[in-house]
């Protein structure tokens, strides 16, 4: 039981680290709303979860 609770630890370890880097991105508008109206600006997200590669700080503060 020991063997199986290491290599699925290592397993673990392997799937989940160095594949963040490797994702394929692409560009793409985003519109964002609010009181004042709505801004659409360009973006890199994750094709995998369409989640922002590099988020804009400006975008987010008001």
């Amino acid at each position: 039981m020991q063997s199986a609770e290491k290599s699925g630890q290592k397993s673990g370890e392997k799937s989940g680290g160095k594949r963040d880097d490797e994702q394929s991105t692409f560009e793409t508008d985003i519109s964002e709303s609010d009181e004042e109206g709505t801004t659409v600006r360009q973006a890199e997200v994750r094709e995998d979860d369409l989640s922002e590669v590099k988020p804009s700080a400006s975008g987010q503060k008001h």
